[in-house]
């Protein structure tokens, strides 16, 4: 893959407002325009440019909630870029060069990233929090784009000074990173607010302003192309089929390319039901947008998306089971088993019972269980759509405690209730 040429110096101005003005393209590709200043290394600009090429090639999608009529726009180019950030910080365990939207306590000075709330034992050597709703609360957080670090073995994403805890941190900011799509917004505001974060130190602080230079038929293509293994095996390709592999930094391609393949309903069209949701209407919309592959794991263990009926609890015997429409037999779940589970997502992810509550929409987004052991999902907290890595093994149990959220709160709370931790503010 040819990278273009790094710009000329970065102008001294303020790049905010709406980047959806004209553009003289140099190449017939996506081209990346540093603003503010450049990125430290020829590095980093490969590596963001292969993510922001394959995020380029996704639309905007509608989340669809067919249970209330209602649905709201997502778009899909920005939860794929940090998405697929994610996967690599999950593949190094968080010691990795490029952070996905790290939250930002803005009530400090400097302000601070947040760390997971979930894995307090392991001290200050801890990750940052993945929950994007930290703190109750409009105006106390920010979550940049991508931070890039000093030093990949520290957890730590910000500059010198105390975590939460007290615990002091030396500075391993590198740069403060904000990508904007063609038609995104950077304000005022939210370009002060990021000057807060690395000190005001311009330098520290690199806006890339992206723009699609492809010609139109090859920007129609990345809608119906669809690229099979045997055409990628005889070609001699260098890199993997975009619509079958997300470029994520593991040792690649083994002897045998493992399937890390982003569902077709991304970019096969204009919207997608929530897949918790089950039968709507007689129909499973959400279900219906998967790979075979997908339907085929989910059948193993979540065959209830796909059948009509509802879950039914038994104070009792504490015990939820799913009572068919179709006489379909689905296994049952204990409230133990529920609270396993749900520590367990907690930790992978930092989601709280109060986050759980604003969830609405759900769908898988990407199977990179073989690489990395997880599944990125796409969640829906209050109109915003973010990415969640679930491990493989605990997706069945996310989604069905996504389904009882929805359908069974008051319940569902009393039973995970001990094991909450925080709460939510969206913005």
């Amino acid at each position: 893959m040819t990278m273009p040429d790094l710009p000329a110096p970065p102008t001294a101005d303020i790049p905010t407002g709406t980047n959806n003005k004209v553009w003289d393209c140099t190449t017939t590709g996506v081209e990346m325009t540093e603003k503010q200043s450049r990125l430290p290394t020829p590095d980093n600009r490969q590596y963001l440019h292969i993510k922001v090429e394959y995020a380029m090639r996704f639309p905007r999608l509608s989340a669809e909630i067919r249970r209330d009529g209602k649905s709201y726009q997502m778009s899909l180019k920005q939860l794929m870029l940090s998405g697929l950030i994610r996967v690599d910080e999950i593949a190094h365990k968080y010691q990795w060069w490029y952070k996905a939207e790290v939250p930002f306590d803005m009530r400090t000075i400097p302000p601070r990233p947040f760390l997971s709330s979930t894995l307090l034992a392991e001290g200050p050597g801890r990750r940052h929090t993945t929950n994007p709703f930290p703190v109750p609360g409009k105006g106390i957080y920010r979550r940049p784009d991508i931070i890039i670090v000093k030093n990949k073995y520290d957890r730590w994403p910000g500059l010198a000074g105390p975590d939460a805890e007290g615990q002091m941190h030396v500075d391993n900011l590198e740069r403060l990173v904000e990508v904007k799509f063609p038609g995104d917004d950077l304000k005022d505001e939210q370009h002060d607010e990021y000057m807060k974060i690395v000190g005001r130190n311009r330098k520290r602080m690199t806006i890339l302003e992206i723009h699609d230079c492809r010609p139109e038929e090859q920007q129609w293509v990345d809608q119906v192309v669809n690229v099979t293994m045997k055409t990628w095996q005889t070609s001699g390709a260098k890199y993997w089929p975009l619509f079958l592999y997300p470029p994520i930094f593991t040792p690649r391609p083994p002897a045998l390319p493992t399937p890390a393949k982003i569902e077709p309903w991304s970019y096969a069209g204009k919207t997608v039901a929530d897949l918790s949701e089950g039968i709507v209407n007689n129909v499973a919309a959400g279900w219906n947008a998967l790979s075979d592959e997908m339907q085929q794991t989910l059948s193993q263990v979540a065959g209830w998306l796909n059948d009509s009926g509802e879950w039914v609890y038994y104070q009792g015997s504490q015990v939820w089971q799913w009572v068919s429409g179709t006489g379909r037999r689905v296994a049952s779940w204990t409230d133990e088993q529920l609270r396993t589970a749900w520590s367990a997502i907690q930790k992978a992810t930092d989601i709280t019972l109060e986050m759980l509550k604003q969830v609405d929409w759900v769908q898988v987004l990407a199977d990179v269980a073989i690489t990395v052991g997880v599944v990125l999902v796409a969640v829906g907290v209050g109109g915003l759509v973010v990415t969640l890595g679930i491990p493989e093994a605990l997706l069945a149990a996310f989604l069905l405690i996504v389904r009882l959220a929805i359908a069974a709160w008051e319940t569902l709370a009393a039973v995970l209730g001990a094991g909450a931790v925080g709460t939510l503010a969206t913005q």
